[in-house]
């Protein structure tokens, strides 16, 4: 039981943001955290295409320091940073009420943490945790977890949004009949904005399908 909450958090000096707010285009996954010689050390998965642009906002990001590049992949490239602020993106002491955390990526100026709560005063004491240090929480999707995997799918408004425009303007079709600039100029924003938010949609999609797909059939 409980509930499955996606949260939008935002604050200048949470880890990354001001790095999210330069490269909009970027895709960040945060990966883990951990402590290393007295620093708190993050890893953070990047989906884009401009690791140099990245990288030079990283450099001039106050929050985070020696961006690493440690990693590059087809897809994706993994960074390590060393945090410079006290605040924490999902703070640990959360875990005591039973708060787990799915993923947390970043869009709109900020960092978006898809979580598990047992209750209801488990989520107001996240949301108490983070106003109480200015942090900007705004829950934008809310589940019951009782609902069977593959009929949860996690999608915000924006990214059903985007995949509906984009189905019924025939741009999955073969030979496309509209481009993401067509989509970009229906919304009225950019076409790395559309890209993204296309990205992040279809990525749900598949991995509830390969969870559901896990399932024992007797679930389904």
């Amino acid at each position: 039981m409980g509930f499955i909450a996606e949260v939008h958090l935002s604050h200048d000096d949470l880890p990354l943001v001001p790095t999210i707010e330069r490269r909009s285009g970027t895709t960040l996954r945060y990966e883990y955290g951990t402590t290393h010689d007295e620093r708190r050390l993050q890893f953070v998965s990047a989906f884009g295409d401009d690791y140099p642009a990245l990288e030079a906002a990283m450099a001039s990001d106050p929050t985070v320091s020696e961006p690493t590049r440690i990693a590059t992949f087809d897809n994706r490239a993994i960074y390590r940073v060393v945090v410079d602020t006290d605040l924490e993106i999902v703070p640990a002491r959360c875990a005591d009420r039973g708060l787990f955390v799915f993923t947390i990526t970043s869009d709109d100026g900020g960092w978006v943490a898809r979580v598990h709560l047992p209750d209801r005063d488990a989520l107001s004491a996240f949301r108490t945790h983070c106003r109480d240090r200015g942090i900007s929480f705004r829950v934008t999707q809310l589940y019951d977890s009782s609902v069977s995997d593959d009929q949860t799918y996690f999608l915000t408004d924006r990214q059903h949004e985007i995949l509906t425009m984009a189905y019924y303007a025939g741009y999955f079709q073969v030979p496309r009949n509209a481009t993401q600039d067509d989509l970009a100029d229906r919304l009225d924003v950019s076409d790395s904005a559309v890209s993204q938010r296309l990205r992040r949609a279809i990525a749900e999609l598949i991995a509830a399908t390969l969870e559901n797909d896990r399932l024992p059939a007797k679930r389904r």
